[in-house]
């Protein structure tokens, strides 16, 4: 399902795109009773056939050439949602095939490492483990709760905000997800934002943290920042 969204395309099973969002972040949705029950992963070790592919030739296969922020935003999704993940190796720095893709090459096509070394793999490497350090260590992302707060397809906009968490109990995880090209008016600008409405209150003694940046959030920015085409933020209390 998130190979579907990182497209900006509906599940084929799914009546929109909204669902196909919805659904591949809470399991219980499709029939999960809860997340101990679900494993997540953007690339199974079946890598042989149609969609299966890593997902770096599966983008290009596409005609998606600008892989780093999609690759980036399936990560977001399969660390902010409700299940088990599962990272198929070298996923995390966005490996490719470089063997034929047909048994038994697939057993012999092993990670290669050296490709650590680009740049932007080595970005998508440490945001990934941001994001893992994120979920080994939120309450919020350890429970079923989840609400989305807000969902905006207005003038061609696919952004949705969901929170993860029990509500009074944990300290919540806010995600905003932005499935298409949308990018806010002259991002860089002082006076540029996008407004979220219905963020969660935030407590004394605490500030918001954006996870995959890894910086702390303003006061007056919380839940009004710029966001830009195919991106996630991820916030969490600190």
């Amino acid at each position: 399902m998130v190979r579907y969204a990182v497209l900006g395309q509906n599940d084929q099973k799914e009546p929109s795109f909204e669902w196909t969002v919805r659904k591949l972040i809470d399991c219980r949705l499709l029939g999960f009773a809860d997340s101990s029950q679900a494993i997540n992963y953007v690339t199974s070790h079946d890598v042989e056939g149609f969609r299966n592919e890593r997902l770096y030739d599966f983008l290009n296969n596409n005609g998606v050439s600008n892989t780093e922020r999609r690759i980036k935003l399936a990560f977001v999704c399969l660390m902010t949602a409700v299940g088990i993940p599962m990272i198929f190796a070298g996923e995390e720095f966005a490996d490719q095939h470089d063997l034929a893709v047909v048994h038994p090459q697939k057993q012999i096509d092993p990670v290669n490492f050296d490709r650590l070394q680009d740049p932007w793999r080595r970005r998508v490497f440490e945001y990934c483990a941001r994001l893992v350090r994120l979920r080994t260590r939120s309450d919020a992302l350890s429970v079923n709760d989840t609400a989305f707060i807000h969902v905006d397809f207005e003038d061609g906009k696919r952004v949705l905000v969901w929170r993860r968490g029990r509500p009074r109990i944990d300290h919540p995880v806010v995600v905003l997800a932005n499935f298409s090209n949308f990018e806010t008016a002259r991002p860089f600008a002082s006076t540029s934002e996008y407004s979220v409405p219905n963020w969660p209150a935030t407590p004394a003694g605490m500030r918001w943290r954006e996870i995959t940046q890894d910086r702390d959030v303003p006061p007056e920015w919380i839940g009004r920042e710029p966001i830009f085409p195919w991106e996630a933020k991820v916030y969490a209390l600190a």
